[in-house]
């Protein structure tokens, strides 16, 4: 045997060693990243939903999303649980529920005045679902606390255990305890997972002060699909992309905290009654950027900030190096785009003004008209910003003329957010 072909049969084995030791016991894909959809905020019949998890799961899969976080109120898929079915809409997912997985996966109980529904718990039907390289569930909680009658509502995701609510002396308080204690599990547990803080516009119960000095990591829903929720704010308080900006300009001119990731969500609780009024899915997602497809990579990519947030728009690339940011729109035929670059320049005043004399309104302070402004505007589907040193950020936002399909609120279009970029 000649030397060469020796040394291709050498090559050989080393590549075959290295997949086997790759593997173990996960599906191994190229070095390339590519994109993966996918939605951290689901609700069903373990707590609030109106349908049990696999079809959460069902329609998540069947439309193509990569993965799916489901989130359910101070609870986890696990243990024993009855679901008792009260109205319309639970008969309806009990037909569908049968239709799609049969008579023999539903186990039923009924006595007079009450008809109930053993749910699976994940590690039952996670495999129903679980496709290496398509798609995947994420065990994860709505941590669901309070203060002052006011809600606070955090989600962890990719969890192990049931963390219970944290409680606090006051609402800024209580944000930062339950996203404490999901950094606590992850550092116990030696796994990835991160919270973010859900719908701060949900009965107007949290103000940008009370998060905008999260340590660590932090995330919160710039946008979430339910319709209670005020992503837009009102005469009285703020939008949450405002209150981005303002969390963002505050983090990196006061707090020397490091950048807040914004997330887009549904927080799905309805399945089958499907209008503007309903928590339905498919108006928010993330998409995240990641080797493979598995819970530790998608926490850890998002983590990075590596992903973007959509309610339609989607993008071929995002790309940042803390000087410039450059974006490009998988273009639709027919849909025009506006790309924004959006930003804080070094040097505004932070003195905050009470936007209303009324003390019994909980609502954030007014801010500078210097905040978040757009630093650069485009039309087309790829636009490129270079930083001229003086802003302490950028993120962009894509815009597009194509209408929302089963909008919520004031929505119109839809969107896309970039994660923000601190300028070096």
């Amino acid at each position: 045997m000649n030397r060469i072909l020796v040394c291709f049969c050498i090559t050989l084995m080393a590549i075959a060693l290295s997949q086997a030791q790759n593997y173990q016991g996960q599906p191994h894909y190229q070095d390339a990243p590519r994109w993966w959809k996918g939605n951290t905020h689901t609700h069903t019949w373990w707590s609030d939903g109106d349908a049990p998890p696999e079809i959460a799961a069902d329609w998540y899969k069947t439309n193509d999303y990569n993965f799916l976080v489901l989130s359910e109120h101070n609870m986890m898929a696990k243990g024993m649980k009855w679901y008792r079915l009260r109205t319309p809409a639970h008969q309806t997912s009990l037909q569908k529920y049968k239709k799609l997985f049969g008579e023999d996966w539903v186990v039923e109980q009924q006595s007079p005045g009450r008809h109930e529904v053993k749910l699976k718990t994940m590690a039952e039907y996670h495999s129903l679902f679980d496709q290496a390289g398509k798609f995947l569930l994420i065990p994860g909680e709505e941590i669901t606390d309070g203060f002052d009658n006011k809600p606070v509502h955090v989600n962890g995701v990719n969890l192990i255990e049931l963390i219970m609510p944290r409680k606090g002396s006051s609402i800024a308080e209580t944000i930062k305890n339950n996203i404490a204690a999901v950094n606590e599990q992850s550092i116990t547990m030696e796994q990835p997972m991160f919270a973010h803080l859900n719908h701060p516009n949900f009965h107007y119960s949290n103000r940008v002060e009370d998060f905008w000095d999260v340590e660590g990591n932090p995330f919160f829903e710039v946008f979430n699909g339910h319709p209670t929720v005020h992503n837009f704010g009102d005469e009285l308080h703020p939008s949450t992309e405002w209150m981005w900006d303002v969390a963002l300009n505050k983090r990196l001119l006061d707090l020397n905290l490091g950048v807040i990731w914004g997330v887009a969500s549904d927080d799905t609780h309805n399945y089958n009654d499907i209008s503007s009024d309903h928590s339905n899915y498919g108006r928010g997602w993330v998409m995240v950027r990641a080797n493979r497809l598995t819970p530790n990579s998608i926490t850890e990519a998002m983590q990075r900030g590596d992903f973007y947030s959509s309610t339609g728009v989607t993008l071929n690339d995002v790309r940042m190096d803390g000087k410039t940011m450059f974006v490009d729109v998988h273009a639709e035929v027919g849909v025009n785009y506006t790309i924004q670059f959006i930003g804080t320049k070094n040097g505004v005043d932070m003195t905050g003004t009470p936007r209303t004399d009324n003390p019994e309104v909980y609502t954030s302070m007014k801010y500078s008209d210097e905040i978040g402004i757009v630093l650069k505007e485009m039309k087309g589907t790829s636009a490129l910003y270079t930083a001229s040193g003086d802003e302490l950020y950028v993120r962009a936002k894509i815009i597009s003329d194509k209408a929302k399909e089963n909008p919520i609120e004031t929505e119109k279009y839809q969107v896309a957010w970039t994660q923000p970029m601190a300028v070096k």
